[in-house]
């Protein structure tokens, strides 16, 4: 199991609670390419198994955000899984109650919105996430992963995946090797 935050978090809802949970999204390779079709355009693929939103409501996440008068309006990111972990129903629901615990740390469930929707259709299973960086009881801006955030959620995925038995994508065999290319303008 591996913890990623996505960069982005500015803009309207429709953005982020839109691709979470869109039948059809763009096609990429093997190496996260784009694949377009032979005169350049982006091609489509239809998810399969189509998304489930597990918890949380897309409608009212996308409100939120959109209510938003901060600068930044959401963070969202994934929990990926390797095939080979399979996690069940319960193992997925006790590790997203386990990220809320610690992300939302000392807050109550009325303080804050948070999305979770699972995609299978790349042969793992993905629990991505989404919440208006909001807290809902003031209005005041609300960051789940404030800088130096890394060290706790890489504790919560070393905890997970030991608990679990699952795989440690900081473990060395899984390591893959990069060359560097250099591009020239030409």
């Amino acid at each position: 199991m591996l913890i990623k935050f996505f960069p982005n978090g500015k803009g309207a809802g429709a953005g982020p609670v839109g691709y979470l949970v869109a039948e059809r999204v763009l096609a990429y390779d093997g190496n996260r390419d784009l694949i377009r079709d032979a005169e350049g355009q982006p091609l489509m693929v239809t998810r399969d198994p189509l998304p489930e939103v597990l918890r949380g409501d897309p409608s009212r996440t996308e409100a939120l955000i959109d209510a938003s008068r901060h600068q930044w309006t959401y963070r969202a990111g994934v929990i990926s899984f390797a095939a080979e972990d399979a996690p069940s129903e319960a193992q997925q629901a006790e590790v997203m109650v386990a990220f809320e615990q610690l992300a939302f740390a000392g807050l109550d469930g009325e303080q804050y919105d948070m999305l979770w929707v699972r995609h299978s259709h790349e042969d793992r299973v993905e629990l991505h996430f989404c919440t208006p960086r909001l807290d809902l009881s003031s209005g005041r801006s609300m960051n789940i992963a404030p800088p130096g955030y890394q060290t706790a959620f890489d504790s919560f995925r070393d905890l997970m995946n030991q608990a679990h038995g699952w795989a440690d994508p900081m473990d060395a065999h899984r390591a893959q090797e990069v060359q560097p290319v250099l591009e020239t303008p030409q």
